[in-house]
């Protein structure tokens, strides 16, 4: 029995290797697989690149501690900006958002939000908005 069955292993040994070595010259090799993660296929095309990043920034009143608070999302064809006004008695507030340029001069919009309001506000661009401030003199350079 115990022939047989060391037989049997030898040739199963054998048959895998035969297997092997049979692969056709131009099947090309593929990495091991890694315990724990998926790899996707070979002829899988790149992943389309992710819009730039979301943000969270705020901007004081004129004399009060009350504040504009401002959240953005960054989708493919232009960039959502939430407010949430909380100067009191309809005192407007105008922010300027300083904008990525590709690794180039920064470029500035201003905005002028509504007090005790809230709402969103569309800027026709895709690109990433750095930071929020009260500095509007830049915006008068674009």
């Amino acid at each position: 029995m115990r022939a047989l069955t060391s037989a049997g292993a030898a040739l199963a040994a054998v048959g895998l290797s035969l297997g092997l070595a049979s692969a056709p010259a131009s099947a090309t090799p593929t990495a091991p697989a890694v315990s724990g993660t998926s790899q996707p296929p070979l002829s899988a095309a790149p992943a389309a690149k992710a819009p730039p990043k979301s943000g969270k920034d705020s901007i004081k009143c004129n004399d009060t501690n009350a504040r504009v608070n401002f959240s953005w999302k960054t989708g493919w064809e232009s960039t959502t900006v939430y407010y949430n006004n909380h100067c009191l008695g309809g005192t407007r507030t105008t922010a300027a958002f300083e904008f990525y340029n590709g690794g180039s001069t920064p470029f500035y919009k201003c905005v002028t939000f509504q007090g005790d309001a809230q709402g969103k506000y569309k800027f026709a661009h895709i690109n990433e908005i750095i930071d929020v401030s009260k500095d509007t003199k830049k915006c008068k350079k674009n």
